[in-house]
């Protein structure tokens, strides 16, 4: 049976890649539901009498017990593989949500100052559309040197 580390293993790598919760849902009953049968179970041993008494018989039964070993190692690895990739996968998920909340925060100040310029420039605008500013008739700017 597997353990609730276990399930919430999956369970984080598949929100950490974030598939949909339906999906989620269904992976984890049935890891649930398929690994019920299976506690406690472990490899038998073989021994080295199963292969008969001879030297030979000897020797398979030795190559067998290692293979087991070997075997039940590698997928200790796999099942530790699996545990880091999940830390990976949350740590990677935890990293794009900082950057997105840091984006998304700099995008509200960079629009913040865009509307204050756009609120300058229409201020600016609306001043210089003024009707008190001249008569509207075109003048002659004072020559060079006539005090001006």
């Amino acid at each position: 049976m597997l353990t609730a580390a276990d399930v919430g293993l999956v369970t984080d790598v598949m929100r950490g890649i974030n598939a949909p919760e339906s999906l989620i849902q269904s992976i984890t009953a049935l890891l649930t539901s398929t690994s019920d049968g299976l506690g406690g179970t472990r490899v038998t041993p073989v021994g080295t009498e199963h292969f008969g008494g001879s030297t030979t018989g000897h020797r398979l039964g030795v190559n067998a017990q290692m293979a087991h070993q070997e075997a039940e190692d590698e997928f200790q690895k796999l099942a530790d593989s699996l545990r880091g990739y999940s830390d990976a996968i949350k740590l990677w998920a935890d990293e794009v949500q900082g950057v997105d909340g840091s984006t998304n925060a700099e995008m509200t100040t960079r629009a913040a100052a865009l509307a204050q310029v756009n609120d300058t420039i229409d201020h600016a605008r609306d001043q210089s559309a003024s009707s008190t500013m001249g008569d509207g008739r075109y003048t002659e700017p004072p020559a060079a040197g006539d005090g001006a």
